[in-house]
């Protein structure tokens, strides 16, 4: 396989002490496309605090994204990866979230969400986002995000894919193919993010793509769990008390050229 992936959401300890259920999801895997060249797709949801079923609009948008992009690489492949995606994607996602408010009796705002998402093959990366959280890639050297995190008018608001205008703020760039991304809620990015000079905490991500290039392909399952375990310590839950959700994604040496996009 040309990737390493680990991936964890995690509930914050607010929500332990409301005994509020996680509103964060995450989905990622590697896909082959009818050429046999593998892709990368992955996902981030961070349902609205102020969402009666945040944590159903999150899975949804994991799940329902998730397969559509599998549908499509494994189809088409790398070829396939342009603005429209994002479009179509966030498209499906919103018709699955409004089927589901309708079954509960409530408006689609009540399953609000964010989205972050990645599609990456041998040369190429797609990227797009709705809301805050961030996405990092390394492209042959520093990590730097590919959006920044969108706040709405107000402090602690954000944007959601149930909104009303949502494609109005669905963000997406295609880019060279990185050698290492990682996708995070908003729960961390004032750990993984320097809001002085909108660029990557280096010294937050270094230790943990370190373990994950260096670990053996059958250390997956541990190290998911060492993710977990780091994302639900005392040492993160001082520094906030939201959920919590991280994908580290490496490629491995060789696999995959990089060429202009």
């Amino acid at each position: 396989m040309s990737w390493k992936v680990i991936g964890a959401s995690v509930v914050g300890s607010s929500h332990i002490h409301n005994s509020a259920p996680c509103q964060d999801s995450c989905f990622y895997h590697v896909a082959s496309d009818a050429t046999g060249a593998e892709l990368l797709v992955a996902l981030v949801s961070d349902g609205a605090g102020s969402a009666q079923f945040g944590e159903i609009g999150s899975e949804i948008s994991c799940e329902a994204g998730g397969k559509r992009l599998l549908e499509i690489v494994e189809t088409n492949g790398e070829a396939a990866l342009e603005s429209s995606v994002a479009a179509e994607v966030l498209d499906v996602i919103r018709t699955r979230i409004d089927e589901a408010a309708q079954a509960r009796g409530v408006t689609p705002r009540a399953l609000a969400c964010t989205l972050l998402g990645a599609v990456v093959g041998p040369t190429r990366a797609f990227y797009f986002q709705v809301g805050d959280g961030a996405i990092v890639s390394r492209e042959g050297g520093a990590l730097a995000p590919v959006f920044w995190p969108e706040s709405g008018e107000y402090a602690n608001m954000t944007y959601f894919v149930t909104d009303a205008n949502a494609s109005e703020h669905l963000r997406s760039e295609l880019r060279n193919a990185p050698d290492e991304l990682s996708l995070f809620s908003d729960g961390i990015q004032r750990l993984a993010l320097v809001f002085a000079t909108e660029t990557a905490h280096e010294p937050f991500f270094e230790p943990m793509f370190k373990a994950l290039r260096g670990s053996p392909d059958d250390q997956t399952d541990s190290l998911c769990a060492a993710l977990e375990h780091f994302l639900s310590s005392d040492a993160i839950n001082e520094r906030t008390d939201d959920d919590k959700t991280l994908i580290l994604a490496t490629r491995l040496p060789g696999a995959g050229s990089v060429s202009s996009v």
